[in-house]
């Protein structure tokens, strides 16, 4: 604008700062005094005419402040949402821990006989659960999960919600009976309390019909998505059901049987094999002493015991069939020698034995069930009974029994009748302290379950009802059990020992094993590696080996300076096997038999190990396709001593 349209604009001379603003206004004209078209312009008349209508549009009101008003609303909605979402949120972390860390004083309290402290902390944790799934719930909770992202993780907190609650309600009516009850009730008198284990049990069906519903919603949820905590208290509760629902479901299963099993309809025979680990066969040790157990109405006596020299041995022929394939990887003495029946790995097959052998030494009782036992167990039950004292006024208890049954007794009695008979008293007045006063109710389900879990305590049942009720626990039952058909779909392997030295040894007492299987996946060859690395290991030194007596470790042994034992490998079903390698160490080691029995592959391996040293052989099987999905199981013989096993999955191909 120049000064003098300034001038007649204002009516008045223009001042220096305003020709210097007026100077600096963007010009209209180009540099060459021509106009700047519009893209859309055209000359004339009709550009003059468009210019001024561009003019007059830029001076409306603009558009931009009402959008940016609108977002500040929306923004200030979704404040206000986070906001409630964000103390709903907090509101049920907080509950879910609360009662999380409320429950684990729950056990405290009962054990230390606070009974009543035990209640009122279920009780609060009941609160605490419902109060977290109340938080987790509501319309903006319900409407705001649909949203992506965040949706899916606030629904994973409602359903962890939703569950812990529904779970502490059903599972309450059990909880409080089990908290009420006075251990001293389950046992009195001398007897069980048929009664009462009933009103117990009869709670565990509804239970478990909760838990298989809640363990298909939580395994339900992809938390491959979720927020770190979300995701991690998603698998913290389902990894805790996961776990607590197979055993449930047994107990469940066996609960109508209870009454039966303790003779309330009839009185029952049960044959216990109590095993030696000193002399290692694959399901424990040699069954150096038999124990006709009977239970009547819950009273639990000890009808009649025989040891390996009541058995007419060495027999022309087996005394029971065994399965087919069985002798393609088992020396022929596991049927015809009453202390290697426990060499075949498997409790059904053996019971058929066990009750030949019963007849062949004169007993004509109904067998109602056989079990197996060994001496570890039997300090897992001392926790439970206390210590127990013998005729010889020798005091076993939980930390010395095992020393002083499988070692010491061999010392102090170089007679075998004595020692069979030190062995059979030893398990005898343990069954009859059970059946005491004095039995701490709690530690006798710790120890009868941790003797299930390590295989020392198992049970096969002549009622087919009660034996399917078995078939979820293989460990239990005295089983491999079929691949894919456990709780967890395992693909089980299985490594059993057998003491094979000239004229049987007692020298196990002093041999720890370890394994560790693998399974390699091969995509390219469509094809599944399965190894099992067993390693034997000789803890007696070459020196202490000689002076051991000749009832542990025969004369030719000594002059030969090695011991023998047999390993027994099967692999999955379904697989062949491949090759064995020795990895290190000991004197010999030979394939000596392989076939299969019991549904899969299966190989004997002959060793000669010397004192002090350690051995290690890899077996080798493989199978057709791609076999990733299914966990994988390690079957083991229970020694004297705990086996450490594990399990590797590499994807590699060599």
């Amino acid at each position: 604008m120049s000064a003098d349209e300034l001038g007649r604009t204002t009516g008045r001379t223009p001042s220096r700062r305003e020709l210097r603003d007026a100077r600096s206004e963007p010009s209209r004209t180009g540099g060459a005094g021509g106009a700047i078209p519009d893209d859309d312009a055209g000359s004339g008349s009709a550009g003059s005419h468009h210019r001024r209508h561009r003019y007059h549009r830029r001076r409306r009101r603009p558009v931009w402040p009402w959008v940016v008003a609108v977002i500040v609303v929306v923004l200030a909605a979704l404040g206000v949402v986070g906001v409630l979402l964000g103390k709903q949120a907090i509101d049920t972390r907080d509950h879910l821990q609360s009662a999380k860390d409320t429950l684990a004083t729950v056990a405290e309290k009962y054990k230390a006989g606070d009974r009543a402290g035990a209640q009122a902390s279920y009780e609060t944790a009941q609160q605490d659960a419902a109060a977290a799934s109340t938080s987790a719930s509501g319309g903006l909770w319900s409407t705001v999960q649909t949203l992506p992202w965040i949706g899916g993780n606030l629904q994973a907190v409602r359903t962890v919600a939703d569950e812990t609650s529904g779970l502490l309600d059903d599972a309450q009516p059990l909880a409080e009976h089990i908290i009420s009850l006075n251990p001293d009730q389950l046992v009195h008198d001398g007897a069980f309390d048929i009664n009462t284990l009933s009103s117990i049990v009869v709670e565990l069906p509804q239970l478990n019909e909760r838990l298989t519903t809640a363990r298909k919603t939580l395994n339900a949820i992809e938390t491959g998505g979720l927020m770190e905590p979300v995701a991690d208290g998603v698998t913290q509760l389902r990894d805790q059901v996961d776990g607590l629902q197979p055993g449930v479901q047994q107990a469940s299963d066996l609960a109508q049987h209870v009454p039966s099993l303790l003779g309330a309809d009839r009185p029952k025979n049960y044959l216990m094999l109590f095993q030696n680990n000193a002399e290692v066969r694959s399901l424990g040790g040699n069954p150096a002493s038999l124990m006709l157990l009977r239970v009547d109405n819950g009273h639990l006596s000890i009808a009649s015991q025989k040891s390996s020299g009541s058995f007419h041995n060495n027999r022309a022929d087996p005394i029971a069939e065994l399965p087919e394939g069985a002798y393609d990887v088992f020396i022929p003495n596991v049927s015809r020698f009453e202390m290697d029946m426990t060499g075949f790995p498997d409790l059904p097959s053996v019971a058929k034995l066990a009750q030949g052998w019963w007849k062949d030494a004169g007993g004509r009782d109904q067998i109602d069930g056989v079990m197996t036992f060994d001496p570890v167990g039997l300090s897992y039950m001392l926790r439970a009974t206390g210590p127990v004292t013998l005729s010889n006024g020798d005091r076993l208890t939980s930390d010395n029994v095992v020393q002083k049954v499988l070692s010491d007794v061999y010392a102090k009695y170089p007679d075998p009748r004595a020692q069979d008979a030190y062995f059979a008293e030893a398990a005898a007045s343990v069954f009859d302290a059970l059946t005491g006063q004095k039995v701490d109710a709690n530690a006798l389900a710790g120890a009868l379950g941790q003797s299930v879990n390590e295989r020392r305590l198992s049970f096969w049942s002549a009622d087919d009802s009660i034996q399917q009720a078995l078939s979820e626990n293989p460990s239990l039952q005295g089983v491999m059990g079929a691949d894919g058909t456990g709780p967890d779909g395992s693909t089980v392997m299985g490594v059993y020992l057998w003491d094979t030295s000239n004229g049987g040894s007692k020298i196990d007492y002093h041999v720890t094993n370890s394994n560790v299987a693998k399974r390699t996946v091969c995509s390219a060859k469509n094809s599944t590696t399965y190894s099992v690395d067993v390693t034997l290991t000789s803890t007696i030194s070459p020196k202490d080996a000689m002076k051991l007596p000749s009832y542990v470790l025969s004369q030719s042994n000594k002059d030969a300076q090695y011991f023998n034992t047999d390993i027994y490998v099967f692999g999955p079903q379904n697989s062949t096997f491949k090759g064995m390698q020795v990895v290190d160490g000991g004197i010999s080691q030979s394939v000596k038999q392989q076939g299969s029995t019991l549904g899969r592959p299966g190989v004997r391996v002959a060793t000669e190990m010397g004192f002090g040293t350690a051995t290690t052989v890899r077996l080798t099987f493989e199978a057709d396709g791609v076999q990733d999905r299914a966990p994988l199981d390690l079957v083991h013989t229970p020694m004297a001593h705990q086996t450490e096993s594990s399990t590797e999955v590499s994807e590699r191909c060599d």
